[in-house]
């Protein structure tokens, strides 16, 4: 009896000790490998691959532990065919995924310019939902995970027969505006898809932070549009002068739009209000260094690890809250200059 009672306690005590190690969760591949020449739009997916760290995406998809399919919708103009290709923009969502639609309204608001919009949704490919918890969603598909999405969406679009590949853009709301502004780096890029590569054409963002800076400050060279809510205190307008400015001394032609009373996320569908108590992390500075570690300048963590995320951010962010929602005129008029700047950049009409 003593030994049966014996083995039930290690049984139990083996149990336990297991539940608390970290597991992984199996791979769900929402989005299958499209054929474009059978399936030339609609919903498509596209190999690609999980980071977790800097360093994880700068190795790259050979040595990435957990590969998986990226995915999202693929809106194409009616014009769009093998005898006359149109140019595309790779659309990345927020921190809060998409389902209010914006970026699949953006790619079909796109479409009816005759510009493809590929409406890309890291979250979906990783099997998350909008009931799951906040954090967990960036964890399970952190930022890295979302600028992979986008290296591999462009690269998938470069086999498709109705797309120009030398005219493919690439634009992202909020946490996908910052996702868009790292893409820009040929640290990252090189990462992503190797030196020789394909790259995107244009870079634009909406609302996102400028707090990002290389040790290695090497950039594609393509335009850059950076929008902006003059009334959103999530973001810091005079760190993204800062970042336009430095753009600009490596010969980068970088256009910044200040929207006059808007907050941030001026095209979601609630009233824009002041929302208390939301998390403002503008302050919270981002230098990606030369051994590949992202470090958060002014306390010195790594938000490479999870202890020096936890700490870094318990200190340069905030709970002060900020405005957001939607704003017409903001909408309207962004949508405006980025159509515009597509224009300029590819010279076409």
């Amino acid at each position: 009896m003593k030994t049966i009672l014996k083995l039930i306690v290690l049984g139990l005590a083996t149990y336990g000790a297991w539940e608390l190690l970290p597991h992984k969760d199996p791979i769900v591949n929402v989005y299958l490998d499209t054929d474009f020449v059978t399936a030339p739009d609609g919903i498509v997916g596209f190999p690609s691959w999980n980071a977790s760290t800097a360093k994880e995406l700068i190795e790259g998809p050979e040595s990435a532990q957990i590969k998986v399919n990226g995915g999202g919708l693929l809106v194409l103009p009616p014009k769009a065919s093998v005898e006359t290709p149109v140019p595309a923009v790779v659309i990345l969502h927020g921190s809060g995924g998409d389902w209010t639609g914006r970026s699949v309204y953006l790619a079909n608001r796109l479409a009816q310019h005759g510009i493809a919009g590929f409406a890309v949704d890291t979250f979906v490919a990783r099997n998350l939902r909008p009931t799951d918890d906040y954090f967990e969603r960036l964890e399970k598909a952190s930022i890295y995970s979302q600028i992979i999405d986008g290296f591999n969406a462009l690269k998938a679009l470069q086999q498709h027969p109705y797309i120009q590949g030398d005219k493919v853009a690439v634009t992202g709301f909020s946490l996908g505006g910052g996702s868009t502004l790292f893409s820009m780096f040929e640290r990252v890029a090189s990462g992503a898809l190797g030196k020789d590569g394909p790259r995107f054409s244009a870079y634009a963002s909406f609302y996102a932070g400028c707090s990002l800076d290389f040790e290695e400050f090497e950039v594609e060279g393509s335009p850059v549009l950076i929008m902006m809510g003059e009334v959103d205190e999530s973001m810091s307008i005079d760190h993204c002068k800062w970042f336009k400015n430095k753009l600009e001394q490596h010969g980068v032609e970088v256009e910044m739009s200040v929207y006059e009373g808007a907050g941030h996320g001026w095209e979601q569908p609630y009233p824009q209000a002041f929302q208390p108590g939301a998390a403002i992390t503008k302050d919270c500075l981002m230098l990606w260094n030369a051994s590949d570690e992202v470090i958060e300048q002014s306390t010195g963590y790594s938000i490479d690890t999870t202890l020096g995320a936890a700490l870094a951010f318990s200190q340069c962010s905030s709970r002060d809250g900020y405005t957001m929602g939607f704003n017409a005129q903001a909408k309207e008029q962004s949508w405006q200059d980025f159509y515009a700047f597509l224009k300029k950049t590819w010279k076409v009409d």
